[in-house]
């Protein structure tokens, strides 16, 4: 637990210093609290749990001496007219496990126990029709990460079976990855009620030691705001924040979105790059399915979301699913 205590400190506090100390007299900050459980599936193997805090907020075009504003303007952000830009940040952990918790062996035909913490710096330009993101992340794997001590608390706490097989987690690795995702809004119409629909399409290209993959899909949605919630509204909910584009209270929107995407290499399937540790076959082509939907009330945003993957690998018989909620606020 030290060894967590410690990484989580030195990440918040690189995070920290990369915000600007100017944000309470411009643009307000947007916070969000993110939970994601596999106790939907009623089953602890593959992705069983993550908790993200996020925080950002728009970037104001009068003052180019920002250094994310610099950054963006660095970077090959396509072109648009009248876009805006913001930046966030955020602060994660993730835990991943066999199906099997029970034994203390190592289950040779199952994806290894891993553990994920990380920080990252997202960097936004968007306009009523495109929105593009670019995303900066590093972190950790392994013991460091404490999810073995997570773990064993919430089960201890919620009155579950003990993990017992953790003694068998990927080592130590520091991990990184930088993400580009580009979002298109290719319809947008409203029905005789006066409710909005829009079809969105996405692809990304993500590269690092922590997974690298490319991939694209398919979002319809309807509700109330979709214009203001369009350029948050990227395919594969929970990491990013759905009220910084200027959503309103009442605002709402329900969604269901497919995804398919080709994976390199996931370090938590298959165990570490730089030395010796359990893992399994990745299966590189996969697929998602998305359910879910947001609702704002006052200063409050909360969104929710179920999510079902294609096996990750190929001693797996069975997809993945989990549940995603986040809670939102504006200040």
């Amino acid at each position: 637990m030290p060894f967590l205590l410690s990484t989580c400190r030195y990440l918040l506090l690189a995070l920290l210093l990369t915000t600007p100390v100017s944000l309470a007299a411009s643009q307000p900050i947007h916070g969000a609290v993110v939970w994601e459980n596999d106790a939907i599936a009623n089953d602890d193997g593959g992705y069983t749990n993550g908790f993200a805090i996020n925080w950002g907020h728009l970037l104001e075009p009068d003052k180019p001496d920002q250094w994310q504003q610099s950054l963006i303007d660095w970077l090959p952000f396509p072109q648009i007219l009248g876009y805006q830009e913001a930046v966030s940040y955020q602060l994660a952990h993730a835990i991943f496990t066999p199906s099997d918790i029970d034994t203390a062996e190592l289950i040779e035909d199952d994806r290894p126990y891993a553990g994920l913490l990380y920080g990252a710096v997202n960097l936004y330009r968007f306009d009523s029709v495109t929105s593009s993101r670019y995303e900066f992340l590093v972190g950790a794997v392994g013991p460091v990460s404490g999810a073995e001590y997570i773990q064993r608390y919430i089960h201890d706490l919620i009155g579950t079976a003990d993990p017992s097989g953790w003694d068998h987690q990927i080592g130590n690795e520091i991990v990184i990855r930088a993400s580009y995702e580009q979002l298109w809004r290719l319809h947008h119409s409203t029905f005789n009620n006066g409710i909005e629909y829009d079809l969105l399409s996405a692809a990304n290209i993500r590269a690092g030691n922590l997974s690298s993959d490319i991939g694209g899909g398919l979002s319809f949605r309807f509700g109330n705001g979709l214009d203001s919630s369009f350029p948050m509204a990227w395919l594969i909910p929970g990491r990013t924040l759905p009220s910084l584009a200027g959503s309103q209270p009442g605002d709402w929107n329900i969604f269901t979105t497919l995804y398919a995407n080709y994976v390199f290499n996931d370090i938590t399937i298959e165990g570490n790059t730089f030395k010796d540790s359990h893992g399994v076959y990745l299966v590189n082509a996969q697929a998602k399915f998305v359910m879910g939907g947001s609702y704002r009330f006052s200063n409050w945003m909360f969104a929710g979301s179920i999510q079902e993957n294609t096996r990750e690998f190929d001693e797996s018989d069975e997809s993945t699913m989990f549940g995603t909620f986040s809670f939102s606020y504006l200040w």
